[in-house]
């Protein structure tokens, strides 16, 4: 039989669990702003899965919710999936390290070339910050994001 580590013993994923509020700001390869919105994450473990639900308001009013759920791979290891055709062409792997830092890497299905790298940081119980950078195809920058977020449940 084999034995599959529980997401809920792992260090750093079962510290993110809650309601997470937070502004993410994307910037472009120039460093200029293209995008900012807020954006609400319900994070929890269920039947050791990670899953994942983002609402983001932009400054018109219109929202968008997109789901994750992850599945354990490895000691510290979870890869993750969403169904939402905007992440659905990606195969993401997210790894503890350490005691507060998450590292995802983020491929293409179908060509396996990185797009994106992103941490989070969780500088205390209830404030993290993340960042993102973005790869074009050949692995030259498309752009960073930058999120700080607060817990607020």
């Amino acid at each position: 039989m084999i034995d599959i580590a529980q997401i809920s013993n792992f260090k750093v994923f079962p510290k993110h669990t809650g309601v997470w509020e937070g502004t993410w700001t994307i910037l472009n390869a120039d460093f200029q702003e293209t995008q900012r919105f807020t954006a609400v994450l319900t994070q929890k473990i269920v039947d050791n899965e990670w899953r994942q639900t983002n609402v983001q308001t932009y400054a018109n009013g219109k929202t968008e919710t997109q789901n994750f759920v992850g599945h354990v791979v490895g000691e510290g290891q979870v890869e993750i999936e969403s169904p939402d055709s905007i992440f659905s062409n990606y195969k993401t792997l997210a790894t503890e390290v350490g005691n507060h830092l998450i590292v995802f890497q983020i491929w293409d299905k179908a060509t396996n070339i990185l797009r994106a790298v992103e941490t989070i940081n969780l500088v205390s119980d209830n404030r993290r910050i993340r960042t993102t950078q973005s790869l074009t195809e050949d692995g030259k920058l498309r752009g960073v994001m930058v999120i700080v977020e607060q817990k607020i449940e």
